[in-house]
């Protein structure tokens, strides 16, 4: 039986990955590509651009992750999340895509999962307040 889940995305211009993931695009890096939902929390969807597969991709799922929770470190230091939920869920999309979301006790869903109660309260700034803090990251 094919796997019809985990697909990889080849494409990931900004129009493909935003009509794709019905998310805003913030950074392209080399390993990954960068989209932020349109919510009240800083909520990410990391698309990587291999297969997370060792046998067929050895290396790059430790690559991945090590560039995944240098951005967390650099979003920590920097105050810009603190608690953070990091997840590859993928059962509404078939692409692969993995979440990280930073949570907060007081957030509108605390202590839930956040996947359980969507709708969430609509914002467009927060991603555009991520592309600015975030963009001396990708700089390096």
């Amino acid at each position: 039986m094919k796997n019809t889940l985990d697909i990889i995305l080849t494409d990931h211009s900004r129009q493909q990955l935003e009509e794709t993931f019905d998310a805003v695009y913030l950074f392209d890096h080399p390993l990954f590509s960068l989209m932020a939902e349109r919510t009240q929390l800083p909520w990410f969807l990391i698309v990587p651009k291999q297969s997370l597969d060792a046998e067929k991709n050895p290396g790059y799922a430790a690559q991945l992750y090590g560039e995944i929770y240098r951005l967390i470190g650099f979003m920590q230091k920097n105050s810009l999340g603190n608690h953070f939920n990091l997840a590859k869920i993928g059962n509404k999309n078939p692409y692969l895509h993995i979440h990280l979301i930073f949570r907060e006790e007081n957030d509108e869903v605390w202590p839930d999962a956040v996947w359980c109660h969507e709708p969430l309260n609509a914002c467009e700034e927060t991603p555009l307040k991520f592309k600015q803090a975030l963009a001396e990251f990708f700089a390096n």
